[in-house]
């Protein structure tokens, strides 16, 4: 009776603790915050960060809103506890019909340190038109959600591009491929992270059909924080939102 009783505890420990996992894991993926349209900005926005927080039981990334100027637009913070972009600010012009929408490549700024200087902040501003009218011509928009999308190019040619653009320091897939965002005809960035050892962090762009030019298609950061110059250059190499030809 008493190694029974103690199997049947252990079974029932292996089964809650399962569940717990479960449940744990799955509702991180989710943001459960009030600012889901914020997040739709953050997560089309900043290289490499997953749409959730690993360093806290309860997952969430954390959003707060700064400051709002006249027409609307919101200066927020960012924060998931990730290796690249581990501080953010960010500003949303605005949000309509559940979609939000932003300025892209200079709608952020990013640092190792929960600090950010005057300067910095009304640089940020500044590029975002602060305080002035929404230019709708600049804008691109993010459908609001709660979950980070995970794109819709064939995961096989995503991995394939991984698995050259790091060859031997390639980790898991699954878990070291992140989407970022689509342009108007299908084109995909992703980030791509290296094993641990390596701090190697690449980005990749795939055409619609999981083709790539191998000259062009995968940019390695240099900077975790100050890359924004070095990525609209990379998107325009490769034709973004252009029409495919």
């Amino acid at each position: 009776m008493l190694r029974y009783s103690w199997k049947k505890h252990i079974i029932v420990l292996v089964l809650v603790t399962s569940l717990l996992l479960t449940s744990c894991f799955g509702d991180g993926m989710d943001y459960h915050g009030e600012y889901p349209n914020l997040y739709s900005v953050a997560i089309h926005s900043i290289i490499g960060i997953y749409g959730y927080d690993f360093s806290e039981v309860k997952f969430d990334s954390k959003i707060n809103v700064i400051d709002e100027d006249e027409q609307g637009r919101k200066l927020f913070s960012y924060y998931e506890n990730s290796t690249v972009s581990t501080y953010n600010l960010i500003i949303c012009q605005k949000t309509e019909d559940d979609y939000t929408y932003f300025y892209p490549d200079y709608n952020f700024i990013s640092s190792s340190e929960d600090t950010f200087s005057e300067e910095e902040i009304e640089q940020l501003k500044e590029k975002n038109d602060w305080n002035k009218e929404i230019n709708e011509y600049r804008c691109v928009k993010a459908k609001v959600t709660r979950k980070k999308p995970q794109g819709l190019i064939n995961r096989k040619a995503v991995n394939k591009l991984y698995r050259f653009a790091l060859g031997e320091d390639a980790y898991y897939p699954n878990s070291s491929i992140i989407y970022l965002i689509s342009d108007n005809y299908g084109r995909e960035l992703y980030t791509g992270y290296g094993k641990y050892s390596s701090k190697r962090v690449v980005v990749m762009l795939l055409n619609p059909d999981g083709s790539y030019n191998e000259n062009a298609s995968v940019m390695e950061l240099t900077n975790y924080y100050n890359y924004q110059d070095e990525l609209k250059a990379f998107k325009e190499r490769n034709h973004w939102n252009q029409p495919l030809s």
